[in-house]
């Protein structure tokens, strides 16, 4: 019996967040990138390209808008492996985030999706889950400080 390659493969590969830092640095293109990462909307495609020169004492990978302006790196731990995809990886621009970005890329070639958003309550718990009645631990204490007993 045969079993048909790819049947057990599902038909989107699941697209990677990677974080880009560098928008927070104190350097002057700080400002710069930030301004570009404000530009950029969930979706927008995004290119990275390797860099010759080390960032924070390791090969780095920047990260570039779809206007051509860096908003970025792709951090130390991520980068080495990031190089090893590059002919192969396509990217697109996430979210805004307090160290900089987040983009979401795919390996095989394929575009990169965004996840699915979720409302906040479904986050915190399941939907078949209903809030518990809190404990009350405390509710034998007298306060009555004529009753003593």
């Amino acid at each position: 019996m045969r079993i048909a390659a790819g049947n057990d493969r599902p038909a989107v590969a699941p697209s990677i967040g990677l974080a880009v830092i560098g928008a927070n640095f104190r350097t002057d293109c700080a400002s710069r990138r930030q301004a570009e990462i404000d530009r950029c909307t969930a979706g927008e495609r995004v290119s990275l390209r390797p860099l010759k020169r080390m960032v924070e004492g390791a090969p780095a990978v920047s990260v570039y808008s779809q206007r051509g302006r860096q908003i970025g790196y792709v951090t130390g731990a991520q980068a080495d492996w990031a190089r090893n995809f590059l002919p192969s990886m396509k990217a697109i621009f996430h979210k805004a985030d307090s160290f900089g970005a987040v983009i979401r890329v795919a390996l095989d070639g394929a575009t990169p999706t965004l996840p699915r958003p979720t409302r906040r309550d479904e986050m915190m718990r399941r939907p078949h889950e209903g809030c518990p009645e809190p404990k009350d631990e405390f509710c034998d204490i007298n306060f009555d400080r004529r009753r003593r007993a």
